[in-house]
């Protein structure tokens, strides 16, 4: 194990014991969520909401509380180059949760995703399946945006992964939309081009909830902003997602 490596399992152990003290168990299991081979070496372990934690708080505090635990979260490097933490947004009670990719450079500016062209896109595209942005719960898979809008690595998506599994085992929504390679590798470990595993549902099973969610991998905006001609598969995409929400 190399001295990055070490430096990670240290800095998500802190996080993780932090979780315990505000009544968020980990415990580990045959069994897992998900994989994490760099920071976690091979062991598979289960980040789960403690009962009686569930009992006395509600989710909008649980949510607020892990988004500020997040937001002063030190270990993604990140954060020392981005000007803002991009901030959770949305309605607690949806049953869609939106994933998307790192903030751009207008995003990082404002504390907020789907500014300017590219949030002028997205609600679009919501529009044109009857959805609005606000029946939505949106979190950045990396709330930090990369220097020059680079492509964040291996260990900048893991690192924020944590966050990411606990947010959905809060909200358990029925649909997670990814928007873009970042977030379905994220969640999904799925290290392949956006247009190869693009418009196929996808099961997310969680063991601490017994729930199973469904995830539709897309384009993030910002690709589609980039290559235009790209917008009649998203559109597809979408309307795989309509058809899914009128079953819910």
């Amino acid at each position: 194990m190399d001295h990055t490596e070490i430096k990670n399992q240290k800095i998500i152990t802190n996080v993780l014991n932090l979780y315990r003290e505000i009544g968020i168990d980990i415990t580990v299991s045959n069994k897992f969520f998900y994989n994490d081979p760099v920071l976690f070496k091979g062991n598979k372990k289960n980040i789960k909401l403690n009962k009686n934690y569930n009992i006395q708080k509600n989710k909008d505090f649980k949510i607020r509380e892990l988004e500020d635990l997040f937001e002063n979260f030190e270990g993604c490097k990140l954060k020392k180059t981005s000007t803002n933490f991009v901030k959770f947004y949305g309605n607690i009670d949806s049953k869609i949760l939106i994933i998307d990719g790192p903030p751009d450079e207008e995003e990082d500016k404002k504390g907020l995703s789907f500014v300017s062209n590219k949030g002028l896109l997205f609600e679009k595209m919501l529009n044109a399946i009857d959805l609005k942005i606000d029946e939505t719960f949106i979190v950045k898979g990396i709330p930090w945006r990369p220097p020059g809008n680079r492509y964040p690595s291996a260990d900048e998506i893991k690192t924020c992964r944590p966050f990411i599994l606990n947010l959905i085992n809060i909200l358990e929504p029925k649909i997670i939309l990814c928007l873009g390679e970042v977030p379905t590798y994220q969640i999904l470990e799925l290290n392949e081009s956006i247009i190869k595993i693009r418009g196929k549902w996808r099961t997310l099973k969680s063991n601490q909830s017994n729930c199973e969610f469904s995830v539709l991998p897309t384009f993030s905006i910002s690709h589609l902003l980039n290559r235009p001609d790209l917008k009649k598969y998203a559109w597809e995409d979408m309307k795989l997602l309509r058809a899914s929400i009128k079953e819910i």
